[in-house]
């Protein structure tokens, strides 16, 4: 929260925040095109680890100095792990980029994810999170997240620059003094140069006639001056110009999320607000569930079924060359994997739309452990297609490792989702946390 002894703080942390988005852009962003070092320009990962270290390290700094420490986070009922934990990942994705630079076809999914668990390391440590740790409301952190703390605190910025203590404000007799001073001397220094120059102009030329070396030495550091100028100091300074400018939305956006979350102290949308704000949708009785999730069963059982007879005879999932077990494996591990996201989608509509969440009574709960039963056998089938045929058939793949990286978390939020029905665990918190460390360490690997 911003009082009036941390509005030094927020103000040193603003103009940091300028470098910072500044770092950001020229040696991120462009930084093949503005580095004048050969060995900086050609490691694009060293680069990002170094602004990685630098932002943990200044959010951190800024944390401190408001006393928002792991202890205080605790103490609201927010996790103090997790930003330890998400300061870890940031640490290892950006080792790997500096060690690796990007796995084959992973450049996107890494940049992404560099990007996202950078905003998830902020809201834990800012205690932004909805639940105040990572759960079920995901989407809604990361909407708040990328959205809603930036653009609730868009004018946060100039107000900590400008906006100045009352205990500092003088009287107005001193300080129209000072200004009037001040000006003075500005336009007294700036009125001599001027003079100045004109007068060392003038002599100059009447000199250069007198003597045709003093002309020619002026001559020469003229043309040196103009050298230096257009080859070195205004062509760097026009670039850095260019590039601070370009870089104010950018150092805005991030001094409005850290500072922003630090100022609210506490989510935007908490879980109980959220949970309120839906109580009127809680309107579909148990046995609008019952006909859904048995209808999907029915149909999963079927198809479970015929996968099953296709694995005995070699029919669905084997294939004689290359090429076609590409794009058999390929289809299906795609289609197994959307139906059991859909299978999450209809949890999560469950707990919007439902009466009393589908795990609080034991008919519902028995048929949705049945869905995720079978969600899990997808899973598995997807890894068998993806493990048996793709893989150790045809070799290993940077992408083919993403695509198992994918499906055994699946596997894994399938079991903790079942477990979570019948034992009051944070499922979803253990998902969220094993995938950005799974993520983090398969990227520390070279493949």
């Amino acid at each position: 929260m911003e009082t009036t002894q941390n509005r030094p703080i927020y103000k040193a942390a603003a103009i940091i925040s300028y470098i910072i988005g500044f770092i950001y852009l020229k040696y991120m962003c462009f930084g093949d095109s503005f580095c004048r070092s050969d060995f900086f320009r050609m490691h694009f990962g060293l680069r990002i680890l170094i602004f990685a270290v630098i932002f943990v390290i200044c959010t951190e700094l800024f944390a401190h100095k408001l006393g928002i420490t792991y202890k205080a986070l605790s103490e609201k009922n927010n996790s103090k792990v997790e930003p330890f934990i998400y300061m870890i990942c940031i640490a290892l994705q950006s080792i790997s980029l500096a060690v690796w630079h990007y796995h084959d076809d992973w450049e996107f999914i890494q940049l992404l994810f560099w990007h996202f668990t950078i905003i998830y390391y902020v809201l834990a440590r800012t205690g932004s999170l909805a639940a105040g740790r990572s759960g079920i409301l995901f989407l809604l952190d990361c909407f708040q997240g990328f959205f809603t703390i930036p653009l609730s605190n868009i004018g946060l910025r100039f107000t900590s620059i400008f906006k100045k203590n009352e205990t500092d404000k003088s009287p107005d007799e001193t300080i129209s003094k000072k200004s009037f001073l001040t000006l003075q001397h500005v336009i007294t220094i700036t009125i001599s140069l001027f003079i100045a120059l004109i007068v060392c102009l003038i002599a100059y030329s009447q000199l250069a006639d007198a003597s045709k070396t003093f002309g020619k030495l002026g001559d020469k550091m003229y043309s040196d001056v103009i050298e230096f100028i257009n080859k070195g100091f205004f062509s760097s300074l026009y670039d850095n110009i260019a590039c601070f400018l370009f870089s104010i939305p950018i150092s805005w956006y991030l001094f409005s999320l850290v500072a922003g979350g630090f100022k609210k102290g506490k989510p935007y949308c908490t879980d109980t607000q959220f949970e309120a704000e839906t109580s009127t949708l809680h309107r579909l009785p148990n046995y609008s569930a019952f006909i859904i999730i048995g209808s999907v069963c029915i149909l999963y059982t079927v198809f479970l079924a015929t996968s099953v007879y296709d694995f005995i005879y070699h029919k669905g999932l084997f294939a004689a060359t290359a090429h076609e077990a590409s794009v058999r494996a390929v289809g299906s591990f795609y289609n197994l994997i959307n139906v059991v996201l859909l299978n999450f989608a209809i949890l999560a509509g469950s707990c919007i739309f439902s009466k009393k969440a589908l795990w609080e009574e034991k008919i519902s709960r028995i048929l949705v452990t049945i869905l995720f039963a079978f969600a899990f056998c997808f899973a598995v089938l997807a890894a068998c297609n993806l493990c048996g045929v793709y893989i150790a058939l045809f070799g290993i793949t940077p992408r083919r490792i993403l695509s198992s990286w994918v499906v055994m978390n699946i596997i894994i939020w399938c079991i903790l989702m079942i477990i979570r029905f019948y034992k009051k665990i944070p499922a979803a918190q253990y998902g969220i946390i094993l995938a950005a460390v799974s993520f983090s360490i398969i990227v520390c690997f070279k493949f």
